[in-house]
Parts: C-alpha cells; structure tokens; sequence
C-alpha cells in the first residue's frame, strides 16, 4: 500500500512538472511574440515590406528573397445604393447571390496513429444516422448521382448544365477530393444565380446538412444590382459594371457607388494577417426620381401592345408633369431577340433622347409660333390650301410642287381653295404651312431661324441623363431645304426635345428642362435636392400662346382635325400629329422611300391633357410602321386616358348601393 502511494506521488509530481514547464514554455512564447516579434506583426517597414507605400519597389526589402512580411491593402466594397421613384418603391436594389462550392479536400480520410498502428476513418458522413464507407463503391457511386440529380432537376430552369456536368463535378470532389466549383451566378443575368432559397435547398441534400461531421460546402457571397419592376424603365434606370454603364447608374454612380473602405493585411510567412488599422466604407446615397411605378406600368404595356399590333420597329413614350417638368414614365421598346432568342420588344435604346429620326408634322407648332409672333390677326388670312401660293416663293425648284392652279382641277378637289390658318395647321398641310411662315417673314429664312432660337428649340438640353444636343437645323439652307424645315424637319430632333417645347405652350409659356431625379438621400436625410429648372420665362408672348393652344386643341376637336377620330367629350387633350416617310430596305437590297396610307412610316403625336388645365404632356413616337398618324394618336389617348382615370378613379364612379357600379369611365378602353 505504501509503495501504491509513493508511485502516485511520483506520477502526479511529474504531470505537475510537465505542466508547469508547459505553462513557462507558452509564457515564455507569448513574452517573445509580444516584444522581439511585435514590430514583425505591427508591419515595421523595418522588418516588412509595405507595398501599399509609394514606390515600394526601391526598398531593400523589395530585393530581399528571405523577406518574411508583405503589408498589402484590402478593400471594402461599401453598398450600393438603392433607386426609387416617387413614391418610394425601388426601381434598383442590391440582392445577394452565391456561388456554389465542394471542397472535397474535407472529405479526406482521416488518419490517427496509435499503439497498434494507423487507423483510417474513410467514411463519409451523408446525414445523420447515415454513414457511407468509400470502400462500397456501390454506397459512393449511389450517393454521387442522388446529389446529381437533386441539382439537376432544381437548377435546370437557371443553369444550361446537363446531368453529366454535375455527375462530373461531384465525382472530381468526392472520389478525387478537389476543390470543386459547382455553380457560379452570372451577374450579368436575371436568372442564371444562385439564391438564398437555393442555399437553403443544398443544405437539406445528403453531405450538406448542417449536423454532418464535416463541413465541406461553401457559397460564397457578392451583391448583384436588381431591378424588381423588369423592363419597366430599364434604360432610364441603367446598368452598371460588369455591364456597359448607362442611364442613372452612370451619371449617378459617384453618388450610388460610395466609398470603399480598406484594411491593411500582412501576409507573415505566408499567413493572412488581418491588421487593426482600417478606414471603414462609406454606403452610397439613394437616387430618388420622378418617374411613377404606376404611370410607368400604363405606358409600357399600351406601348407593348401597339408595337405587337402593328409590328414596328421601335418606339417610345414620354410623360411629363407640365408645370415642374418631372419626367413620370419613359418607356423605350425595340423589337430584338433575347438571351433565349425570343423575339419581342426590350428595353435597349433610349430612343427619346437620341437623334434618329426627323421630328415629322409635330414640328409645325414651331412654325406655327414663330408665325403668330409676326401676325397678331391670323384669322384675317388666308392661303391657297393646294400649295398654290407656296409656289411663288420658289424659282428653281417650283416645280417639283406638282401643282396646277388653274380655276379647276379634279385632282385636288376641295384643296384648290382659300384657307384660314387653324384650318392648315388642323389638315397638317406642307404647302399652306410653308406659305404661312415665307408670307410672315416675307422669304428671310434668316429671321425664321431667328424666331425659332427665341422659342429654345434650337439649344441643347441638359438632363440627369446627360446632355442632349441642339437640334442641326441647316443654317444657311435655300429654296426647297427651307420650306422642308418649315413644314416636318430636314434635320434629326431627339422626342424629348420636342416634348420640351410642346410642354412649355401647355405652361403658358414657361419653358422648363426635363426632370428625372427629384433629390438624393443619404440615412433618410436630403443630401441633395434638385429643383426646377427654367430654360425661360417666355417662350412667347401670352397671346400667341392662348392662340397656340387653341390650334392644338383644333386638331382634335376641330372638323378637319388629324386626330379628330379620338375626340373624347368625357376627356380632353390637344396636340399635334406628326407622319414622315421612312428609307425602307427591299429585297434587292436598295433602299428607297416609301410614303403615303401604305408605305412605311415614322409615326407621332405630342400634346398634353387635360386640355383645358394641362396636367401632363406627352410624346408617342412610333418608328417604321405601315399607316398614318392616327395609331400614334390612338396610343396617347389610351394612356392619357388610364392615367387619368387611375388619378381620379375615386370620382369617377357612380355607385348604386343596391346594384354596385351602374355607370363608370372604364367604359369602352382600348384595353
């Protein structure tokens, strides 16, 4: 019993012994790291080379091969920031996505060295409860395609991958142990990306679930931009890198973007040493438009369907409030295939503001306004409506007008007549129009030129999309030349330009810029507001103006009217039409103008409604279609309409408590 004692005395005075060494041994360390190996883990340029210093490449330690320390810098991407419309709901967001990773080297055979030799722990650990050994190729092989499968048939709407390429993947990190990629969003895709709900999905799959022994899946995180509402706005919202930058998210990215933060990192013997020294990112601040979810909802699919209706190129259209020039939905369609080469209409040009085409008849409301300036009694004229008179104004090039101005003449039936202004401007007529505006500035192209300029249709135009240019009106244009930019162009003009001015007779002369992005916010705070911009006070006098508005309100409502077809007793706009004829490519290749009822067209309308308190004005632009104006003029009714029914639904319904609604505005819509 005694020699018992002394045995464990001498057992627990040596583990105590050892203990204690042990303790010294790691007091001894931590006093060695915290003195002789701090200024190592401090990154003394002494004893580190510091690349995040300027010309870093000229320190001895840059030349130094046993060099055991390298500072370098980390950034800290900040978040983006969010885009919303007026109301507030997000039109662009962040969204987190994942990439989908194996790393079979945890699945490696675990080895432990006893006294009877080495023990080899090859199983694999599916679930709980379920444990597969490597050596039944059978138990591996059934394992590898369950998860095959489960993958396939999950992702097989998001990702193009066969069963193959999964039932090689799993096998790369199962059988052979490697560091295996599965699956990598695409940020540039709506659809090709791995979720939170699908990382949710993996971890209930054998081998993933949380209570396995080992942990061998990863994801991976980033942000990727979202645009909840789809196509609504897409090119006015944009894109940003990896993509082209464009629309808001270019010309608001200092904004959005933020600033990075950093850290300073030591790779010390080749181990990640994060330091304590770091700036913290700041997040970017959140855009806030103009446009509206709803309004933007209305014009995209009127839009949409009058394209698939008539199977045009291109369009577009653009709402703006009339007194504050806020831009409330711009949709931009153009028939092109998709990723999945479908085709249909998608958001790739900012048609609206781009120069493509030649503003058509719409222009005549310039005309029209440089003519009442110089005519203060315009209903005391009157003009040849078959061209007669325009003739007169032409030496060289009179005869390309084709006209016969004799006492009778079949051909030109009730146009081989007198008429008064109102009545050229409503019938759209080239000729009447053009000797209207030689007869007021008696043939001096150079003081029509004038009077457009004090209108502002001739300068450019600055917007939150950038800078639109002044439309390139020949200068010095002579005979034929003059009377086309009289009458519908010679010259490119970009819709929004055109809405400018159309919007400024809806407010009584007030010229205002286009407004897209109201105010900027950073944590609920205005960092930034943008208010509205008058390009000028007077675009005109107030009589030419009253004028104006009523010959705008003649081409609805008046009996020669071009969008007399829409005149609506129950809702009023006015506006002008706009018809040119288009270079159109035939089968041999050659292109070649077509023009009249069933040639190709660029079609438009511009106005504003209601008529009497203009609210918004509007432009429908519709690009190589078959017919005349009246579809354009169709298009902006059926949105004005739902606009302003959606505004004043409240009013508009007579209810009967006992029968519900028994009369409602809703009646007869175009859809």
């Amino acid at each position: 019993m005694q020699e018992y004692k002394t045995s464990f005395k001498r057992r627990a005075l040596v583990v105590y012994a050892t203990v204690l060494l042990f303790g010294v041994f790691c007091f001894i360390q931590i006093l060695y790291l915290a003195t002789a190996q701090r200024p190592l883990f401090s990154g003394d340029p002494k004893y580190c080379l510091d690349k995040t210093q300027p010309n870093w490449e000229q320190s001895p330690l840059a030349k130094d091969p046993n060099c055991r320390c390298i500072v370098t810098l980390s950034d800290i991407d900040p978040v983006r920031g969010d885009i919303l419309d007026d109301k507030g709901k997000i039109l662009a967001s962040n969204f987190t996505v994942f990439d989908v990773v194996v790393d079979g080297r945890k699945l490696k055979p675990d080895t432990t060295k006893t006294k009877k030799g080495v023990i080899i722990n090859d199983t694999l650990y599916a679930a709980k409860g379920r444990k597969i050994s490597r050596s039944d190729k059978e138990e591996v092989n059934k394992l590898i395609a369950e998860l095959t499968d489960q993958f396939y048939f999950h992702f097989r709407h998001k990702f193009p991958h066969s069963k193959d390429y999964y039932r090689k993947k799993f096998s790369e990190a199962i059988l052979e142990c490697k560091n295996v990629d599965i699956l990598k969003s695409n940020r540039l895709s709506e659809t090709t990306l791995v979720d939170s709900k699908d990382t949710a999905f993996i971890r209930k799959l054998p081998l993933f679930q949380d209570n396995c022994k080992k942990k061998c899946i990863g994801f991976p995180s980033y942000f990727k931009r979202i645009y909840p509402y789809g196509e609504l706005a897409k090119r006015v919202i944009g894109t940003v890198p990896p993509g082209a930058p464009s629309g808001l998210e270019s010309t608001f990215n200092d904004w959005l973007s933020g600033t990075k933060g950093a850290q300073k990192v030591l790779y010390i013997d080749g181990i990640r040493v994060p330091s304590e020294k770091f700036s913290n990112p700041r997040d970017g601040a959140n855009v806030h438009t103009t446009l509206n979810v709803d309004m933007q909802n209305i014009v995209y699919e009127a839009l949409a369907d009058k394209l698939y209706e008539k199977q045009a190129q291109w369009g577009c259209v653009v709402v703006m409030e009339v007194e504050s020039g806020d831009i409330k939905a711009m949709a931009n369609l153009k028939r092109n295939k998709n990723d999945r080469g479908a085709i249909g209409y998608y958001e790739i040009f900012n048609h609206a503001f781009r120069p493509e085409c030649e503003p058509g008849s719409t222009f005549k409301l310039a005309s029209l306004l440089a003519y009442l300036e110089k005519v203060p009694n315009d209903s005391a004229k009157s003009y040849m409506l078959c061209g007669c008179d325009i003739v007169k104004h032409f030496t060289r090039d009179s005869k390309k007008f084709k006209t016969r101005c004799g006492d009778v003449d079949g051909k030109l039936g009730s146009r081989h007549r007198l008429g008064k202004p109102i009545e050229i401007f409503q019938r759209s007529l080239n000729e009447g129009t053009g000797a209207m505006v030689f007869d007021a500035f008696n043939n001096n192209f150079q003081a029509y030129l004038a009077a457009l300029d004090s209108i502002g249709i001739t300068m450019p135009l600055e917007t939150h999309l950038g800078k639109v240019e002044a439309p390139r009106i020949i200068r010095n244009a002579k005979d034929m030349r003059t009377f086309y930019i009289t009458t519908w162009g010679g010259f490119n003009m970009t819709p929004i330009q055109t809405l400018t001015y159309f919007n400024g007779v809806a407010n009584n002369g007030k010229l205002v810029a286009p407004k897209i992005v109201s105010h900027i916010t950073k944590q609920d705070k205005v960092v930034e507001a943008f208010p509205t911009v008058v390009l000028k006070e007077k675009i005109a006098r107030k009589d030419v103006i009253d004028r104006a508005q009523k010959y705008l309100e003649a081409v609805v409502t008046g009996p020669y009217g071009t969008a007399r077809a829409f005149k609506d007793t129950s809702f009023t706009f006015a506006g002008k039409t706009g018809t040119r004829d288009i270079l159109v490519q035939s089968d041999d290749g050659k292109w070649h103008l077509t023009s009249g009822r069933g040639g190709r067209n660029s079609i438009s309308f511009c106005g504003y409604f209601p008529a009497d308190k203009p609210k918004y004005s509007m432009i429908v632009y519709i690009y190589d279609v078959e017919g005349m104006s009246n579809q354009a003029v169709q298009l902006f009714h059926t949105i004005a309409r739902r606009i302003w029914i959606t505004e004043n639904s409240d009013m508009l319904n007579d209810v009967d408590k006992s029968r519900g609604v028994i009369t409602t505005i809703y009646q007869n819509l175009g859809k």
